[in-house]
């Protein structure tokens, strides 16, 4: 069984681990439903979320397997996701637009722009804001880089948002402050050559 830490009294996780690669897995408790953010691909995962009596409905937050890999194994009301993560998961409602929810609290489901994997979703709440790998980098001819157009329209999403934390899959420190995260991705954005596409790291 996966163990499942607290955070809020609405909001939780379950640990990202390496092996298997499993991705962080974000829960929050609202009046109805709880709403999942990742699936991961680690089996205990659906074993623990499963046990959980209130119906649930998941956010894919994009669509590489150690994000998704569990999604025929846990029991879902609804899926959101992107345009991209529904060509590999095939199932689910596609989100597009800026998305709420009133479920005792106000669930934000957004597109993110991100270098990492094409139509990535955010889901916020309250001070919270679960990011997945979207503020991580790609791969392009073998070499670390960002989009730099890519990454532009990203700062802008995240400083619209009203969470003061971001939750950040893989990251040891996991919850990170906002303004921590616009800096560092801001830094890299300055590095830019105007003549180029893609920032190298």
């Amino acid at each position: 069984m996966a163990e499942i830490i607290k955070i809020t009294d609405r909001i939780s996780y379950i640990k990202a681990t390496e092996k298997p690669l499993s991705a962080d897995v974000g829960i929050v408790e609202g009046d109805e439903f709880m709403w999942i953010f990742d699936i991961g691909a680690d089996e205990s995962v659906p074993m623990s979320l499963n046990k959980i009596q209130k119906p649930k409905n998941a956010v894919i937050s994009h669509f590489h397997p150690d994000h998704m890999g569990n999604l025929e194994h846990a029991e879902l009301e609804n899926i959101y996701l992107g345009g991209n993560t529904f060509k590999y998961a095939k199932c689910g409602t596609v989100v597009e637009d800026d998305v709420f929810f009133d479920d005792g609290e106000k669930i934000h489901i957004f597109p993110l722009p991100s270098s990492h994997a094409k139509g990535s979703l955010g889901m916020e709440i309250g001070d919270y804001a679960f990011l997945g790998d979207a503020t991580y980098s790609t791969m392009k001819q073998g070499r670390v880089c960002y989009n730099a157009s890519v990454l532009k329209e990203e700062i802008a999403v995240l400083k619209k948002l009203s969470a003061k934390f971001f939750l950040i899959s893989h990251d040891e420190k996991f919850i990170r402050q906002k303004e921590e995260i616009i800096g560092e991705l801001e830094e890299i954005y300055n590095k830019r050559n105007p003549k180029e596409s893609f920032i190298w790291i």
